[in-house]
């Protein structure tokens, strides 16, 4: 799998849930995995490498494979995390976002299909917001917690327009 860089147009589309559950997904999340740990990531959404499903790979804080797919962030923390991010595709960019949240709480589904609960902290709670956006067809080069200045900026380096 290649993962797409900015300014490509997959990147900014709303990705569309996953009701398929089987051989296939397992196939290509493995390869997502793969990819992402090629690229030094730590999560890797599916519309990064072309995919117009709703799930993403993360690498959690045991160094556990995680398979998220379908995810709701169902509660989050008030505090901000004040932590860098990165993307893979947006390579050596990296932001502190003022809306990334210490902690959230996932609602997902694993490659199975079975749903889960789990709270995930620190830089994963960042990596969740950051790649959950991903699948929103959002991007962190782009937030209003950004100055205007640096979105600006962002948009030129990056080849995309500003929302």
């Amino acid at each position: 799998m290649k993962i797409l860089k900015y300014p490509d147009k997959k990147l900014f589309v709303k990705c569309k849930p996953v009701s398929v559950f089987g051989p296939e997904l397992k196939v290509l999340l493995d390869a997502m995995w793969e990819t992402m740990i090629e690229g030094n990531g730590m999560g890797l959404a599916s519309n990064q490498v072309g995919l117009n499903f709703r799930m993403f790979t993360m690498l959690g804080p045991k160094n556990e494979k995680f398979y998220i797919i379908n995810p709701s962030i169902v509660s989050a923390s008030i505090v901000s995390a004040n932590l860098k991010e990165g993307c893979l595709s947006a390579p050596g960019e990296f932001l502190v976002l003022e809306e990334r949240k210490s902690w959230v709480k996932l609602k997902f589904q694993d490659e199975t299909g079975q749903e889960h609960e789990k709270v995930f902290k620190g830089i994963h709670a960042v990596c969740v917001q950051h790649e959950t956006d991903h699948l929103d067809g959002k991007s962190h080069l782009q937030s209003k917690s950004l100055h205007k200045a640096t979105r600006k900026e962002l948009a030129k380096k990056w080849g995309f327009k500003l929302k």
